[in-house]
Order: structure tokens, then C-alpha cells, then sequence
């Protein structure tokens, strides 16, 4: 009976308004259709998102998402890869579609795995998929 009061007291404590439009504060957690955690930093004109999980691949650092506010809420899927002391930043495009009920519809690239690190040379980009984010 404690644990059940204690529960509905933390949701009733939660004063996180829901995201109804792009305009809303988009901080906080995001799940992706695959379950991948993302903490998302609203900065206002700007946007930072961050793996919560392992997002590491051989010779490359977990990707980081940047967004920009504007006529099109657009921006980049960068990782960094690097070997021997050669580095390469691999991107892709990102943009959110629509923000509504909690829920982000993203447009998204894989990042691509570079095919030379000296210099750096590049397969012929992903095709961006709809992936659809709700709120932790």
C-alpha cells in the first residue's frame, strides 16, 4: 500500500508539460522504436541529443545528434571515427517532422562507417527513415 502511494505521489509530482508542439520544451528521454535511450538537451534555438546506451562501434565514438530550430527543425547525426591517429567525422542529416502527444516523428540517416581513414573517403549515403520517439 506504500509503494502504491509513493508512486502515485511521484507522478502526481511530475509537472513536465506534455509536448504538444515543436515550439514545447523537448528536454528529457526519448525511446526510440528500437528501445535506444536518448537524452535530449533543449537549448532553445538549439538541440543536443545523446546516446543513454553503448553506442560504440569499432574505431568510432558514440554519435551525437544536432538540431536547430527554425523554418525546418533540421540538423546532423555526427560520430567520430578514428584509428592510428587519423579521424574522420562521419554525418548524416536529421529533422523532426512533427511533435505532438509526447511523441517526436524523426527523420533519420545511419551515420556512415568510413571506407578510408587516410584520407577519408565515404560509401554512398543512407537512405533516412521515419522513426517516431516518445517521451520516457
Amino acid at each position: 500500500m506504500k509503494v502504491a502511494l509513493l508512486l502515485l505521489a511521484v507522478a502526481a509530482c511530475d509537472r513536465r508539460a506534455p509536448v504538444s508542439s515543436c515550439e514545447d520544451d523537448l528536454h528529457g528521454v526519448w525511446i526510440t522504436p528500437a528501445n535506444e535511450r536518448w537524452m535530449l538537451l533543449d537549448n532553445g534555438a538549439t538541440l543536443e541529443a545523446y546516446p543513454l546506451f553503448d553506442d560504440s562501434v569499432l574505431d568510432g565514438a558514440p554519435r551525437v545528434i544536432d538540431l536547430r530550430r527554425g523554418a525546418r527543425f533540421t540538423g546532423e547525426v555526427k560520430r567520430r571515427f578514428d584509428h592510428g591517429g587519423a579521424e574522420c567525422i562521419a554525418t548524416a542529416p536529421v529533422r523532426i517532422a512533427k511533435c505532438k502527444e509526447d511523441r517526436l516523428q524523426i527523420v533519420i540517416a545511419d551515420v556512415p562507417t568510413p571506407l578510408s581513414l587516410t584520407p577519408c573517403q565515404w560509401p554512398q549515403p543512407a537512405e533516412p527513415r521515419f522513426e517516431h520517439w516518445r517521451r520516457e
